[in-house]
């Protein structure tokens, strides 16, 4: 048996084998007739929330985060009082800014606090139960068999406490669904927002999927879903339906759906998930085709993604190029290096290279974007035949890393990110590309 203690009680729960990063992990508690239960734990608005909580004079007034009212970016997180009057998520801040009345902020985002106050939370979530999985900088499931006798076996009671600590400690609002299994409760959360709590009872899983359209099961989006709809499949029961077609699907999409809409969806715990991918991209304040300047941005991107890279311990073999056209017309391409890297001058210039590939001559464009795949811890297997070498450059990036955090951005910065010096603000973390000095 294993015994840990939380808030001064012992949990006794059966030992689980050790597994590698990443790996999927099956816990057994030590009650063979305990239910299970997980909430899934949504934090309401993350980006606006978190700027409400440092700024609450914003309170109750509509929010935008993403940038300035009137740019060419687009809407990044409305808080609740910017959706009464029609901002959505993704929506151009030029259009949300003629939605939205006089007294509306538009903030641009703070990611390092973003990344503060979502790694707070998470620790809060410990005091509740040893068992999360933590899928977005936002979202987390907890499994919390094996601690709800501390409150009684009520689900709603644990939860309506991790609600208040939340936001005493926080001041950020938290949304809980509660189910059996992780679909349902991702579900449930979403049913009551903000600030709700949704709980399905242990058997009535599939009563409560029944009724609600095929597009809330997670992962049936835009593509998914109007194949559904041709085969008659318009809400979950309908899946169940022997004339619905859903056997015709790929045999795990049809069996996926099937085990969602009969409510016994038995996805396991995921413990010490790893991004898949890091990446940066920007929108122009003006269609260019300045080929200097598109450079020097995909430089700072790539650096971006480089310092994130460096921070996590961890390498990319691949590296992606991303071009949007004045017309919106969208290209990437990738390259994948046999020796993983961290470093800006490695990676940049795979990007630059596949840059070249992307971008005709005097073709404006309105966004350019970098991401890194392919990832993996530095300390698993060789890293080829320069390893002192890398390693000797690698500590030079990490001490410039170290000395903008404590000195700020602009102390000490590469050279080929100059062009953007006189064209953007400099901020303690790095360049406000959507703040211009003067319009390019």
């Amino acid at each position: 048996m294993l015994r840990k203690v939380y808030n001064g009680r012992t949990v006794h729960r059966v030992r689980r084998k050790r597994i590698p990063s990443g790996r999927i992990a099956d816990l057994s508690y030590h009650s063979d007739t305990a239910v299970r239960t997980i909430f899934l734990l949504d934090i309401d608005c993350f980006f606006a929330s978190v700027e409400m909580a440092i700024h609450p004079e914003w309170r109750g007034r509509p929010l935008c985060v993403g940038g300035r009212g009137g740019e060419r970016g687009i809407v990044a997180c409305p808080n609740y009082e910017a959706r009464a009057y029609g901002v959505k998520t993704a929506m151009p801040l030029r259009t949300a800014g003629k939605l939205l009345p006089p007294d509306a902020v538009f903030v641009q985002g703070h990611h390092a606090a973003y990344s503060g106050y979502s790694e707070k939370v998470m620790r809060l979530l410990y005091d509740f139960t040893p068992d999360i999985e933590q899928v977005s900088v936002d979202e987390a499931y907890m499994d919390v068999t094996g601690c709800l006798h501390f409150w009684g076996h009520d689900p709603v009671r644990m939860a309506t406490a991790m609600q208040e600590r939340i936001w005493t400690d926080c001041g950020l609002s938290v949304s809980i669904g509660i189910a059996s299994n992780k679909v349902c409760a991702k579900i449930a959360a979403g049913f009551k927002k903000p600030k709700g709590i949704v709980h399905v009872a242990p058997g009535e899983e599939r009563t409560f999927l029944a009724p609600l359209p095929v597009e809330v099961i997670p992962g049936v989006g835009n593509k998914t879903a109007p194949k559904l709809h041709t085969l008659g499949i318009q809400t979950v029961a309908d899946i169940l339906q022997p004339e619905s077609g859903a056997s015709s699907l790929t045999p795990w999409l049809s069996h996926y759906l099937q085990c969602v809409a009969d409510g016994s969806d038995e996805q396991v715990m995921q413990y010490d998930r790893v991004d898949k991918s890091i990446s940066r991209d920007t929108t122009f304040w003006h269609d260019t085709n300045d080929r200097q300047f598109i450079e020097a941005t995909l430089y700072y991107l790539t650096e971006r993604c480089c310092k994130t890279l460096r921070q996590r311990d961890q390498l990319a073999r691949t590296v992606t190029t991303k071009v949007r056209f004045a017309d919106f017309t969208t290209v990437q391409k990738q390259f994948t290096a046999s020796v993983p890297s961290a470093l800006e001058e490695e990676c940049f210039g795979a990007a630059a290279n596949l840059l070249d590939a992307l971008l005709p001559p005097r073709r404006m464009i309105r966004l350019v974007g970098v991401r890194m795949s392919g990832l993996r811890d530095r300390n698993s297997g060789q890293l080829g035949l320069n390893d002192g070498d890398f390693e000797r450059r690698r500590s030079l990036h990490s001490l410039l890393d170290t000395l903008q955090k404590k000195f700020g951005y602009a102390s000490i910065r590469w050279g080929r990110t100059s062009e953007l010096q006189n064209r953007f603000e400099t901020t303690l973390e790095g360049f406000r590309l959507h703040s211009p000095v003067y319009e390019l």
